[in-house]
């Protein structure tokens, strides 16, 4: 085994990378909507120039980042919301039979008898 391949060797290395990205840019979100929520409730309790005056920035600049905060914190998280397709049966017929026959294709052994 090479030095700094890890256990599951290059390719899973290339994954640990992959998944150590995922989760940075994961807590890069949730602190940027953390603060994004923090200069709402300082703009609602202090107001504008309060906030500046605390940031020691100009009003403008303190007008700008609450406005930005707001379309942020509006527009995200995004969810995914099921709807009803159209009434259309022949619409998906023909990805329902593909998945309908790889699910006859694949045979699962069943457990032996002690094992979960």
């Amino acid at each position: 085994m090479e030095r700094g391949a890890g256990l599951r060797g290059h390719e899973g290395a290339a994954l640990d990378d992959l998944v150590r990205r995922e989760l940075r840019e994961r807590q890069t979100r949730d602190i940027r909507r953390e603060r994004d929520r923090l200069v709402l409730d300082l703009a609602d309790s202090l107001g504008a120039e309060g906030l500046a005056r605390t940031l020691g920035t100009s009003l403008a600049t303190a007008e700008t980042m609450v406005l930005r905060a707001q379309a942020r914190v509006s527009s995200a998280p995004r969810r995914i919301t099921a709807r009803r397709a159209q009434r259309d049966p022949e619409r998906w017929g023909e990805a329902d039979r593909h998945y309908e026959s790889l699910g006859r294709s694949v045979r699962l052994e069943p457990r032996p008898p002690g094992r979960s």
